[in-house]
């Protein structure tokens, strides 16, 4: 089914991921609404680079072990760690700027770079060891629809992540 304004719509089965498709929605319509082209793989990784010059050293580690070629999924984990890092020092001021950066790419990636937020950076965040990093530590960065997402993730796989819920 295609929606007038080009937006394909997908058959959805159960109620877990009807959520996931006013979150996909509700994208769709702010890049609209901002009349730009979707950011692309091989664009996201280069704002990546140019909005935080300290990731470019996690950027190279990762090229260097790994190569280029694994897709955007895959390419999402040297941010991850280093969104890890920012947390870990509390640089509050990164933080809230890489959050900011994540949810302008969640509303305004293309169909690869939303998937890869969501399921390579996002769920590996809230899949990460307490540990290592408290969620609750960071969710108050989180914007819009990217705690949306989360709260959708977390009742598809019948989870409450500590500080995702109010109760």
């Amino acid at each position: 089914m295609l929606l007038k304004n080009g937006c394909e719509i997908i058959q959805l089965q159960g109620q877990e991921i009807e959520q996931q498709l006013k979150i996909s929605l509700r994208i769709y319509a702010m890049r609209w609404e901002n009349d730009m082209e979707p950011i692309t793989e091989k664009r996201c990784i280069g704002l990546m680079k140019e909005n935080f010059p300290k990731f470019h050293s996690y950027w190279e580690t990762y090229i260097r072990n790994h190569g280029s070629d694994l897709g955007i999924t895959i390419q999402m984990l040297p941010f991850c760690k280093y969104t890890i890092d920012a947390i870990k020092s509390n640089d509050e001021v990164e933080i809230e700027k890489i959050f900011s950066f994540v949810e302008f790419l969640l509303c305004n990636g293309d169909d690869d770079v939303q998937t890869a937020i969501t399921t390579s950076y996002l769920e590996g965040l809230m899949n990460k060891d307490p540990d290592e990093i408290q969620f609750v530590s960071f969710v108050k960065y989180l914007g819009k629809n990217s705690k949306e997402y989360c709260k959708a993730w977390d009742e598809f796989t019948g989870v409450k992540t500590k500080g995702l819920w109010e109760d």
